[in-house]
C-alpha cells in the first residue's frame, strides 16, 4: 500500500510539473493577442521597428499568438514606459518599445518617472544607431555658422527625449556655448521632420536611417546640411557621411574631451524593446528567443533592407546589463544627465 501510495504521489508530482513546466509557458500564448506598443506617433522609426517585429515574431512563439501595435506617444517615452511598469499586465501578453534613454529621467529622480528600469524586463534591442544632426542650408551653413552668427538655430524636437534635444545639448557642453533653442511638443519625428521642411524650425536631429526615410530626397535636394554625427559603434565616421565631424570631434579641450567620452553612448539610440516586470521567467525566456530568432529571420531581413533599416540587435539579458550599469551613473555622467533630462 505505501508502495502504491508513493507511485501515485510521484506520478501527481509529474504531471503538476508538466502543467507548470516550459510546455505550459508555451501553451499559455495559443489563443492569445499580444499588445506590442511603440512609445512614439506612427511612421517615425520607433513605430517602424514595431512594427517590423509584430509582423515576424509570432511564428516563434509557441501557439502563433495574435500580435497588434499600439502607438502611446508621449514624453519622450515616459508614457509608455510609465504604463508599461504601473497597469499592463504581467503575463507576457503586452510588450513596449521604449525610448532609448528614458531610463534616464529615473536616474536624476524625475517626477515624470513612475517606474523602475531595474524591474522593467528587457526582450532585447534591435538596432545600435548614428545619431545625427541637421539644418536647413538656407538658415546656416554649419555649427560654426550658428555659433558666429550671434543667433540660436530653433531645433524641432518631440520631447527631451528627442535626438535634437539630447545631442545638441551634448554638443553645447563639448563646445561650451549656447547654439540652439529647442521647439518641443512634436507628436514624433514625421511632424518635426515636416516642421523643418515647412521653415517652421532651422534645425533637428534623428537616426541617420529615420533621416534618410523622412528627409533623404529633401536632402538630396541640397536643401539641408548635417552638421554631426556620433558615428559608428566604434566611434568612426559613417563612410557615407565621411565629411560630416563626430561629436568626440568637437571637443578640444581635455575637460571636453573626457566629456565627450563619457557621453558617447548617450548619442546612440538603440530600439529596445521591453515587458513589465513579473513576467513568469519561463514567459520571458520564450519572448527572449523569438525576439533573437527574429533578428536572423531572412523575411525579416529583407523586410527592414526595403525599410532602410539596420538590424544589430542585443539580446535582452545584455540590454538588462547596461542598465544596470545606467542606472549607477559617475557624478560626470550624473550631471550630463541632469542637464539634459532635469527640470528646468
Amino acid at each position: 500500500m505505501n508502495r502504491m501510495f508513493s507511485l501515485m504521489a510521484a506520478i501527481l508530482v509529474m504531471l503538476l510539473y508538466a502543467t507548470e513546466g516550459p510546455a505550459a509557458a508555451g501553451s499559455f500564448f495559443e489563443g492569445k493577442t499580444i499588445r506590442f506598443i511603440a512609445s512614439s506617433s506612427p511612421g517615425g522609426g520607433n513605430d517602424t521597428y514595431v512594427r517590423l517585429f509584430a509582423r515576424h515574431m509570432s511564428k516563434y512563439i509557441p501557439g502563433n499568438p495574435k500580435m497588434i501595435v499600439q502607438n502611446m506617444p508621449g514624453a519622450g517615452g515616459v508614457v509608455a514606459a510609465n504604463y508599461l511598469y504601473i497597469k499592463a499586465p504581467r503575463d507576457g501578453t503586452v510588450w513596449s518599445q521604449i525610448n532609448s534613454g528614458a531610463w534616464n529621467y529615473q536616474i536624476i529622480k524625475s517626477k515624470r518617472a513612475r517606474f523602475d528600469f531595474n524591474k522593467i524586463i528587457a526582450i532585447g534591442f534591435a538596432n545600435i544607431e548614428n545619431a545625427i544632426m541637421y539644418v536647413r542650408k538656407d538658415r546656416f551653413e554649419g555649427l560654426d555658422d550658428i555659433r558666429q552668427s550671434g543667433k540660436l538655430a530653433k531645433v524641432g524636437a518631440s520631447g527631451r527625449n528627442s535626438t535634437g534635444y539630447v545631442v545638441g545639448h551634448i554638443i553645447e557642453q563639448i563646445m561650451g556655448v549656447k547654439l540652439f533653442n529647442y521647439v518641443l511638443g512634436y507628436p514624433g519625428a514625421r511632424q518635426y521632420s515636416l516642421a523643418l521642411q515647412q521653415g517652421e524650425v532651422d534645425a533637428s536631429g534623428n537616426t541617420l536611417a529615420s533621416f534618410l526615410d523622412q528627409l533623404g530626397e529633401f536632402y538630396k535636394e541640397g536643401k539641408l546640411a548635417i552638421m554631426v554625427q556620433s558615428g559608428t559603434l566604434e566611434n568612426k565616421r559613417d563612410p557615407r557621411f565621411s565629411d560630416v565631424p563626430l561629436i568626440s570631434e568637437l571637443a578640444k579641450t581635455p575637460a571636453a574631451k573626457k566629456l565627450a567620452k563619457n557621453t558617447f553612448l548617450m548619442s546612440h539610440y538603440m530600439r529596445p524593446f521591453f515587458m513589465p516586470p513579473g513576467v513568469p521567467k519561463d514567459r520571458v525566456k520564450i519572448i527572449r528567443d523569438a525576439f533573437w530568432k527574429a533578428t536572423k529571420d531572412p523575411k525579416l531581413l529583407s523586410e527592414a533592407k526595403r525599410l532602410h533599416r539596420d538590424v544589430r540587435p542585443g539580446r535582452g539579458e545584455k540590454l538588462q546589463k547596461m542598465l544596470k550599469n545606467s542606472l549607477s551613473p559617475s557624478p560626470t555622467m550624473y550631471e550630463v544627465v541632469n542637464s539634459i533630462y532635469g527640470d528646468k
